[in-house]
C-alpha cells in the first residue's frame, strides 16, 4: 500500500485516529519506526489541527505496534510562536510509540550558520536501485528505493560503522513533505550492523530528529541520507544521522539509540 494511501485509510474515531496497516510495513513483529513516527505526526495533525511546520520530534519506541494502531494526540502549550504536542500509539492495548513534536512558523534570523557540507558522492542512479526486501532484508524496504553510495552495508564486515545512502519513496505524493520525511528519515539499518558479518537482530528504542530545512523539496524525490555509530558496546549503539537534499544543503538531523541482541 502506498504511504499516502495508507494514511488516508486512517479512521477517525472520536478523539482517536485508528491504523492497519499491512505487512508490506512491518520490520519483523513491528511496524517500521519511521512509519510509526510518520503516523503519530499524521494524527496530531489531524486530531488537533495544528498547521505549523514540524521543527522536530522525540520519538520513543515503546513497544510493538501490529494489526490495528490507535494514535492519539493532546496540545501540551501551544504560544505565540511554538507548539508542542504529545501523540501516542498503542496496540493490542498496550503503549507501543509516545512523540513529542514540537512545531513553529519560520522567523527572521540575526544569525545564519550552516557548516555541514554533504558528503561528496555520486548522484543517484534509478537503474542501481537496490531491493533490500526482495534481498531478505525488512519488508517495508520495499517502500522505497535505495541507493547505496558509501560506507558500508549490513553483515559486510566493515572497519567503520557508517552508512550513506540516496533514497526516496516509491510513492511520488509522499516526496518533499513533513510527514514523508518524518517516514522516510529512519530507512537506513543501524551503522553498528556493517561491522557485522553474521544476521543481528536490531531494534530502535529512541529517535530524536531537527528539521532544519523550511523548504523540503529535493530533485525527483532523493534525499542522501548519512548515519554513522558513535558507540557500540553493552548491547546498545548510540548513532548520529543526516539527512541532505540533492543539492546538498542539510534537511535534518537525528541521533538514535539502538538495541541489539547478539
Amino acid at each position: 500500500m502506498l504511504f499516502t494511501n495508507l494514511l488516508a485509510a486512517t479512521i477517525r474515531d472520536s478523539d482517536s485516529l485508528l491504523l492497519n496497516a499491512p505487512d508490506s510495513w512491518k520490520q519483523g513483529r513491528t511496524l517500521y519506526g519511521g512509519l510509526t513516527s510518520s503516523v503519530a505526526l499524521h494524527a496530531t495533525r489531524e486530531l488537533t489541527g495544528e498547521t505549523r511546520s514540524l521543527r522536530s520530534a522525540l520519538i520513543s519506541f515503546v513497544g510493538p505496534s501490529a494489526d490495528e494502531v490507535v494514535a492519539t494526540a493532546q496540545i501540551l502549550r501551544s504560544g505565540r510562536t511554538a507548539a508542542t504536542v504529545r501523540a501516542s500509539l498503542s496496540s493490542g492495548g498496550t503503549p507501543a510509540t509516545e512523540a513529542l513534536l514540537t512545531f513553529s512558523d519560520t522567523r527572521e534570523s540575526a544569525v545564519l550558520y550552516e557548516p555541514q557540507q554533504a558528503p561528496k558522492v555520486s548522484a543517484p542512479d534509478p537503474a542501481s536501485v537496490l531491493n533490500f526486501a526482495a534481498m531478505g532484508g525488512p519488508a517495508f524496504m520495499g517502500n522505497f528505493d535505495i541507493v547505496p553510495v558509501g560506507g558500508g552495508i549490513p553483515m559486510s564486515g566493515a572497519s567503520k560503522p557508517e552508512v550513506i545512502w540516496w533514497a526516496r519513496h516509491t510513492d511520488p505524493s509522499a516526496r518533499g513533505t513533513d510527514v514523508g520525511l518524518l517516514c522516510i528519515g529512519d530507512v537506513l539499518p543501524p551503522a553498528a550492523l556493517t561491522m557485522t558479518t553474521t544476521p543481528v537482530k536490531v531494534s530502535s528504542m529512541t529517535w530524536m530528529v531537527d528539521i532544519v530545512a523550511d523548504d523540503l523539496s529535493t530533485e525527483d524525490g532523493w534525499y542522501l541520507f548519512s548515519s554513522s555509530a558513535e558507540s557500540v558496546r553493552g548491547g546498545f549503539s548510540t548513532q548520529d544521522m543526516s539527512v541532505w537534499n540533492s543539492k546538498g544543503r542539510l534537511v535534518a538531523k537525528g541521533r538514535q539509540t539502538v538495541t541489539m541482541f547478539g
